[in-house]
């Protein structure tokens, strides 16, 4: 599959996107049910990392069909892929969480390569009202268009089965699979203010009061008010928004045409950052 993949605009139901699962299935499961999620006509988009740290990530890897379930490759199955083509770079992995794959017959991990290997890394979705773009975690120079002829430069590379931990792909992939760029100016503008803090803490706690004793389900996004000049580094340009996992943040964020959505470490009190992008 290519690196980029344009998806049309889904005419039968619901399109979603959630945020870095890490082997969580059962909290996914919990809260599409609780949204009522009908793999009939809607559809799931992964940011990436779906693998490492929880209990369920060949499960989760299974789950992906690239018709209902789709996904983009996160840093982690970029590390997964890594490991596997050289075992010299293993050692990150498992440093992060991998050491589930080691632990596999080499076939099943094969399995799970070649898999993976299908996946893009960035998706555009048409969602009736816009355009909106999927990376795993960062927009270099809030440029789609930029990115975009990159990843078109590597392309072959990655359709040969090149490991993404190698030149020229390594390169491209530190860009928007590793970088914290955006993320990192919305703590440093944002985040570090204790009066945001403590917004963004009572939005939470409405948010968990909200949900009740059912738990979550689709997710509500904490929405960045700004002048115009602190909203700039969050505007991006070639597409209408971006949405991004890979670093945590509190709940799911919404700064100017940036929206990130790491919501979950498997600890009590927090969900999955599930949103709605679009409906028939």
């Amino acid at each position: 599959m290519d690196l980029l993949r344009r998806v049309d605009r889904n005419q039968r139901g619901r399109d979603f996107v959630v945020g870095d699962l890490h082997g969580h299935l059962q909290q996914l499961k919990l809260q599409l049910e609780n949204i009522g999620f009908d793999a009939t006509c809607d559809r799931l988009f992964f940011v990436g990392d779906l693998v490492d740290r929880g209990p369920d990530s060949e499960q989760l890897l299974a789950m992906v069909d690239q018709h209902t379930y789709i996904s983009i490759v996160g840093n982690h199955e970029a590390m997964m892929l890594a490991g596997f083509a050289d075992p010299a770079e293993s050692a990150l992995h498992q440093l992060n969480g991998g050491d589930w794959f080691y632990c596999l017959p080499e076939d099943r991990r094969r399995r799970w390569v070649e898999k993976v290997q299908q996946w893009p890394w960035a998706i555009e979705i048409d969602t009736g009202e816009g355009r909106v773009g999927l990376v795993h975690a960062n927009l270099p120079g809030g440029d789609w268009g930029k990115m975009i002829r990159a990843l078109a430069g590597v392309d072959a590379v990655w359709r040969a089965g090149e490991s993404p931990a190698r030149e020229p792909l390594a390169g491209v992939a530190r860009g928007i699979l590793w970088e914290r760029t955006l993320v990192e100016q919305f703590y440093g503008d944002f985040l570090a203010g204790e009066a945001i803090a403590r917004e963004i803490a009572a939005f939470k706690n409405r948010e968990m009061q909200r949900a009740g004793d059912t738990g979550a389900g689709q997710c509500t996004e904490w929405v960045a008010e700004g002048s115009k000049d602190r909203l700039a580094p969050f505007r991006v340009s070639g597409i209408d928004a971006v949405y991004m996992g890979h670093s945590f943040v509190p709940v799911p964020t919404q700064v100017g045409d940036c929206h990130f959505l790491d919501t979950y470490r498997g600890e009590p009190g927090q969900a999955l950052g599930i949103v709605c992008i679009g409906a028939a």
